[in-house]
């Protein structure tokens, strides 16, 4: 136990060094005993070569054993990345049998690393929930402020509009054309808030929730680019948490815009379903699809932050996000969140 004890101090050198050492003291000692004794009776050549290649053997199974246990600190610490490789983030250096003080470094700074970075992912992530909880209480001040001020003055606008243009004669056409161009200008006003709003915070998401939100905005904007829509929600009730909702809606929403702006689509299909516990979204298209591998890598540099988001706001739900999609096979989205213990309050 004692020299044992005293070889796991050993770095990987040392150990190697002593033991490719043992195996030629040990060759040297046995091959010079057998030299002599083979010589001392005159043996036959073929009794020379047995003996021979059975050392040679022996000093080769004795070597590859004396490098194998001196590399196994080696292989326990590979066996500890390929466990972090595949998710598992628990690694202990304890785990090292007979480590050397080098590998012990090592597994040390890799489990030092992973604790730092589940930290920082917590932090990030508490900021990320933070920021969009942020972003949802401000579009919906925004689009309260909207509605309230701006929209209702461009309102009482073309009912003034209106009047006035009831007492102008109609002899005098100049001032009714610029009384009928004024009041169509504040309509289209009025017309391009209202779609402003509904991008902000939807009144019937609030009002009628997810299911009638998402059919409103696809069909609203999957139509209007020509693209037919076939939307399906069986089993799904008409009320869901607020950040359930608040996140599939958004997740829809950056999904429909991506088919409008890049895929060059002809149909659409949104399913969104209750199973497991969990509620599942799947938004697909037949347009152009994309490299996936690549946008993933490019996302960052190129500003193209929409499946990042998507993936961002699932998981902060405890959701997971997949995503198939390949060059002239169009693309399909698929989000799974479950039901269970999700905050009343956020993203409300």
């Amino acid at each position: 136990m004692a020299v044992r004890a005293r070889l796991s101090r050993l770095s990987l050198f040392q150990r190697i060094a002593v033991g490719n050492a043992f195996v030629i003291v040990l060759g040297a000692v046995v091959g010079t005993l057998l030299t002599r004794h083979l010589a001392e009776r005159a043996a036959d050549v073929w009794l020379i070569v047995l003996f021979a290649t059975t050392g040679i053997l022996l000093s080769l199974v004795v070597n590859f054993w004396t490098v194998g246990m001196a590399l196994q600190p080696l292989r326990d610490l590979g066996r500890l990345v390929r466990r972090l490789q595949s998710g598992d983030q628990a690694i202990d250096p304890a785990e090292l049998k007979n480590p050397d003080p080098y590998t012990t470094r090592v597994a040390s700074t890799l489990h030092s690393l992973v604790l730092q970075l589940e930290e920082r992912n917590r932090e990030l992530q508490a900021l990320s929930e933070r920021a969009i909880n942020a972003q949802e209480e401000e579009r919906r001040a925004i689009a309260r402020s909207l509605h309230d001020d701006t929209g209702q003055a461009l309102s009482m606008l073309i009912i003034h509009l209106d009047r006035i243009d009831e007492h102008v004669p109609s002899k005098d056409s100049r001032l009714k054309k610029q009384v009928s161009q004024a009041r169509e200008l504040a309509a289209n006003s009025l017309t391009e808030l209202r779609g402003i709003l509904a991008g902000l915070r939807p009144a019937i998401l609030d009002d009628l929730g997810l299911v009638p939100a998402i059919r409103w905005y696809a069909r609203t904007n999957l139509e209007r680019a020509g693209v037919k829509v076939v939307f399906k929600a069986p089993g799904v009730p008409l009320e869901l948490p607020p950040a359930v909702s608040i996140t599939l809606f958004r997740i829809v929403q950056e999904a429909v815009n991506n088919i409008v702006r890049h895929s060059n689509a002809t149909s659409a299909t949104i399913v969104l379903q209750l199973r497991d516990g969990q509620v599942q979204l799947r938004v697909e298209d037949d347009g152009r699809g994309f490299d996936r591998e690549r946008v993933s890598r490019s996302a960052v540099q190129s500003h193209r932050l929409g499946l990042l988001g998507i993936r961002e706001r699932a998981e902060l739900l405890g959701g997971q996000v997949a995503v198939e999609a390949a060059p002239g096979q169009g693309s399909r989205l698929q989000v799974s969140i479950p039901l269970t213990d999700q905050g009343e309050g956020q993203h409300g």
